[in-house]
């Protein structure tokens, strides 16, 4: 019983030092001994509990994704029937807040935004797993807001659209010209941005969508 007790704090402290490690340094300058040295244990642990860097990586990446749509839900908690207007805004939200965070996801979001600005080949497919619902959440909503005339192309571009205007800032590290805001950005200037992306967005849908109708008609 003791030793399952110490086998389990000895997990523990080395995923709290690695999503430290990780959070200040990325992937590639976070070495196993300075998890270890952080953690007060030994490479050999790493080795046992975790099969090395890329595995305990690829947990705390995936822990910290968990995190930030746990305090950031890509469907602001909006029921499935509400209209696509408000769904594709709770997305947008979720989004930037999750790029942007102020500080309460803490290592969380320092780890998600080293990965996005230095991306890795460690947790493809950990990546793609975690991120194929959102993507099939977002591709709904413009499926909705483009209406029954747009294709699969249209579709996509749309997607990638909305998407990209967001993880743009991602890859400054969450920080935005200084032609636009000098510094870290506020909460009410968040909120300022997912209003301007959300309505910049809409707008260009509502466009694409009056294209369609012509051709029809």
């Amino acid at each position: 019983m003791r030793t399952r007790k110490d086998g389990t704090d000895t997990r523990n402290k080395l995923l709290k030092a690695a999503s430290e490690a990780f959070a200040e340094k990325g992937y590639r300058n976070t070495t196993v001994a300075e998890i270890c040295r952080r953690a007060g244990s030994n490479v050999a642990a790493v080795n046992y509990h975790f099969r090395g860097k890329d595995a305990i990586y690829a947990l705390v990446w995936r822990n910290a994704f968990e995190e930030a749509l746990r305090v950031y839900p890509p469907d602001g908690g909006l029921p499935p029937e509400a209209p696509p207007e408000e769904r594709l805004r709770a997305l947008i939200y979720s989004l930037l807040h999750r790029i942007m965070d102020d500080g309460r996801l803490g290592y969380a979001g320092q780890i998600l935004l080293q990965e996005m600005s230095n991306p890795t080949d460690v947790i493809q497919r950990v990546r793609r797993d975690m991120i194929r619902p959102l993507r099939e959440h977002t591709r709904q909503v413009i499926t909705e807001l483009l209406g029954p005339d747009a294709d699969n192309r249209q579709i996509g571009l749309c997607q990638m659209s909305v998407i990209h205007q967001c993880l743009a800032i991602g890859f400054r590290k969450g920080r935005l010209p200084p032609y636009i805001l000098e510094g870290r950005p506020t909460p009410e200037f968040i909120d300022a941005l997912v209003e301007h992306i959300t309505r910049f967005s809409l707008a260009g849908i509502k466009t694409v969508r009056k294209q369609n109708k012509a051709c029809r008609t």
